[in-house]
């Protein structure tokens, strides 16, 4: 980092340029002269830390020339890139805060750094109380321009939000939801009557035991992919954690359909041929339920997805293949 004078040419060609940026619009010359003089030029070599996490946020950055690159504190993902013309740091400066990430030049860089040397605003700008408040004024509009902006990048079904549905209510393994999802979604199924059927593998550990825990990965895939193709998508399908599997279905809402769509479920998965996966072995899965009932079993989360997912192992302390009830425990 080198910071330098302004030379009249490059004052005069930073004062233009600050008058045609978004934060600076509408000023008056007399107004921009006066912040141009508490306003200092950096240069930044490729790769130079502009500012850190925790550090403080006391100033704007407008960038002159070059690129800046704006990194999660881990460094590892990209959070933002400005361009010549376009300004950053305003929120910290804001609200007082300090960063909350990196900034760092790419390329070689030059900035316009306002207030120079971090003095406090109020400071600055104590016998200009005017200029102070349209400072602030500025910085609010600016800020809420950014944010409507970002808004209407992240609309409902924006690729960025499906992306980030993905990566918090998707099982990475089996590409089926997550128990954070059944979670979340509990409330919009307790609309109508509603099962739930959880459902876990009695001896599910000889194949892990046997062949090892990438083909009891492998297993867990199949299944999954069978199971998908079963259930409607007005179903939720889900892995609870780990071997056991989870659907919410409004079509099958009374104990009997219910027990009956177990039973189909248990029959179908415990003459599923996986000796593919064994090499050649053949195996059989022993399938052991739960079946809970909305609302008469619970109407609470807790009352039915936690009371359910300790069915199946009480199913296969009794001997395995079981479809167990909540008044059969």
């Amino acid at each position: 980092m080198q910071e330098s004078q302004l030379s009249d040419g490059l004052a005069l060609q930073a004062k233009t340029f600050l008058q045609k940026t978004t934060f600076f619009s509408g000023w008056t010359d007399e107004e921009i002269s006066e912040i141009m003089q508490h306003t200092q030029f950096t240069e930044f070599e490729d790769g130079s830390v502009i500012f850190t996490p925790e550090e403080n946020g006391s100033r704007v950055y407008l960038l002159l020339n070059g690129t800046v690159e704006v990194l999660s504190p881990d460094k590892r993902t990209v959070l933002a890139e400005f361009v010549a013309g376009e300004l950053f740091g305003e929120i910290a400066l804001l609200t007082g805060q300090p960063h909350d990430a990196f900034a760092i030049a790419k390329g070689q860089t030059r900035l316009l750094e306002f207030p120079k040397d971090g003095q406090p605003l109020e400071t600055v700008f104590y016998d200009h109380p005017r200029i102070l408040a349209h400072i602030f004024q500025s910085l609010l509009i600016f800020t809420s321009q950014r944010t409507r902006a970002a808004n209407m990048l992240i609309k409902e079904n924006s690729p960025v939000v499906r992306e980030l549905r993905n990566q918090v209510y998707s099982d990475k393994l089996s590409g089926l939801f997550n128990r954070t999802y059944l979670e979340e979604a509990f409330s919009e199924f307790c609309k109508e009557p509603f099962a739930l059927i959880m459902m876990k593998p009695d001896n599910f550990k000889q194949i892990n035991d046997t062949f090892g825990h990438e083909v009891g990965d492998s297993a867990l895939i199949f299944i999954a992919g069978y199971l998908k193709k079963k259930f409607s998508e007005s179903s939720i399908l889900a892995r609870y954690e780990g071997n056991e599997f989870a659907v919410l279905t409004h079509r099958h809402a009374d104990r009997e359909a219910a027990r009956t769509f177990a039973e189909e479920i248990k029959t179908e998965l415990e003459t599923l041929d996986i000796s593919h996966l064994l090499k050649g072995e053949k195996f059989f899965l022993s399938m052991s339920f739960g079946v809970v009932l909305f609302p008469e079993h619970g109407k609470e989360y807790t009352d039915i997805v936690t009371k359910c997912s300790g069915m199946p192992l009480t199913g296969r302390q009794r001997g395995g293949s079981m479809i167990l009830f909540p008044e059969d425990l």
